[in-house]
């Protein structure tokens, strides 16, 4: 709270929290970081649709196949990616009522066999085969998503589609930020001048789902789960810390009507960074060792893992040197040896 944030624990979003009612209570921006399955398993592995409209393939096939299952299909789906389960998830949202189903495949045609899928069969069951074709933003309205941006991979042209399930070929939700829907957007990857909410006053909030800039490597990819995307958890601190950046960028840019790319100035192999060769006067603190459930246990437990107590998960955070601080500090004694060594 000092540093001007809340947390609040135990809630969900989609099941406590809904993203249009933070932004019709002013939120400008929601950014969803929601992990990915693996992270999914320790919320005791229920289905989670913080997105409107929007599934996972493993979650949507399963559901699908549960004998009491519910699932809501609008009457205009889109299904990204997942070969044949892809397929199969094609003709589930047939069969629970979409008139129309697009299956999108980042693959150019030539690239997937007849006997992998087969796009003039499938056209005779009601769903349309799209290569090269990738998922840009989402727009929604209340707890509705209405419209999935289509992207030629190729051309770069996108293509605003009318539907209201999207399921998508991952083991994560994707990150995304969801702000007010604003004026017609101009070309390309950039945001319009900023704008407050579409709707009037006390009608339906309208909101646009954009994903953040691209890491620098991969700032050409086009769409959702590009190569490069993460598609399960991040397996180290860094480089989630480097997503969270420029998540933040990305929110930044947004607000501000400046065009959603990553910065010119980012970090290359010959970048000068600054780098912590020794410490000293430093306390040797044992690592806390992470309580584990017994066999006899493992039925009453969700995860193997049982978590620090409060005690324990403050003396495991002192152990902490803050790095962070200290590579990020820029006297000018360091700025004129680098002087020196690029001279």
């Amino acid at each position: 709270m000092e540093m001007g944030v809340g947390t609040e624990t135990g809630k969900a979003l989609g099941r406590d929290i809904a993203v249009d009612d933070l932004l019709d209570q002013g939120v400008e921006a929601v950014f969803l970081a929601a992990g990915g399955w693996d992270s999914r398993l320790a919320r005791s592995g229920q289905n989670e649709q913080p997105v409107p409209g929007l599934w996972l393939l493993v979650d949507f096939i399963k559901a699908g196949g549960e004998a009491e299952a519910n699932v809501s299909v609008a009457s205009t789906a889109v299904v990204a990616g997942g070969g044949a389960l892809g397929v199969e998830a094609a003709r589930q949202c047939k069969k629970n009522g979409a008139s129309k189903v697009i299956l999108a495949l980042r693959e150019h045609d030539h690239e997937i066999t007849a006997d992998q899928i087969d796009p003039r069969a499938l056209v005779q069951e009601g769903i349309e085969v799209r290569f090269s074709t990738g998922i840009g933003r989402l727009h929604g309205e209340a707890k509705a998503l209405k419209e999935v941006e289509l992207v030629d991979l190729q051309s770069g042209a996108r293509q605003p589609v009318a539907a209201g399930t999207l399921v998508l070929a991952a083991g994560r939700i994707p990150e995304l930020i969801i702000m007010p829907a604003e004026a017609p957007e101009s070309p390309g990857e950039g945001a319009p001048e900023k704008a407050g909410p579409s709707s009037g006053e006390g009608a339906p909030v309208k909101w646009t789902a954009i994903a953040p800039y691209k890491k620098p490597v991969d700032k050409d990819e086009k769409g959702l789960f590009a190569p490069g995307d993460p598609m399960t958890d991040y397996s180290a601190a860094i480089r989630a810390i480097g997503a969270g950046r420029r998540g933040a960028a990305s929110i930044h840019q947004l607000m501000y009507g400046i065009e959603l790319t990553f910065p010119e100035r980012v970090l290359t192999e010959d970048t000068y960074i600054q780098d912590v060769a020794s410490v000293r006067e430093v306390r040797k603190d044992a690592r806390q060792i992470m309580p584990t459930c017994s066999p006899s246990e493992w039925p009453q437990c969700r995860e193997t893992e049982k978590g620090f107590s409060s005690q324990k998960a403050l003396a495991e955070s002192a152990r902490c040197l803050q790095c962070g601080l200290i590579c990020y500090e820029h006297t000018a004694r360091q700025e004129e040896k680098r002087q020196q060594e690029v001279a």
